[in-house]
């Protein structure tokens, strides 16, 4: 009966979680100079550091969790997305945001052409 009321008041606890239901038909080039795999952690790092995912629990989700989704969607594997933000760490100042700088420089380089500036 505990079980039975514990299931009753929290359903999301109870779901079944299986990441590979989704089926991508993305992928990143893991050794891109713009982006990659560090590149791809970079992301997943910042996102997990920004709070700004969060779980049904209304609470900020691990940073495995979100890394577990990027691997589904684009097809490839971080193999221990702890190593990778390790690696991040160890990167000299002017290359921390090194994938995410150039994605800005990108959209600032459409927006000129959009706007003619």
């Amino acid at each position: 009966m505990k079980l039975l009321n514990l299931k009753i008041r929290y359903p999301e606890q109870f779901c079944p979680h299986n990441p590979q239901t989704l089926q991508s038909d993305l992928h990143i080039i893991p050794k891109s100079n713009s982006l990659g795999i560090i590149g791809m952690a970079e992301m997943v790092v910042g996102l997990h550091l920004s709070e700004g995912i969060i779980g049904t629990d209304r609470k900020p989700v691990p940073l495995i969790r979100i890394a577990n989704i990027f691997e589904q969607a684009f097809n490839f594997s971080f193999g221990n997305v702890y190593d990778k933000q390790d690696a991040l760490f160890r990167r000299k100042p002017y290359n921390l945001t090194k994938a995410l700088d150039i994605l800005r420089n990108e959209i600032l380089r459409e927006d000129r052409k959009r706007n003619g500036r």
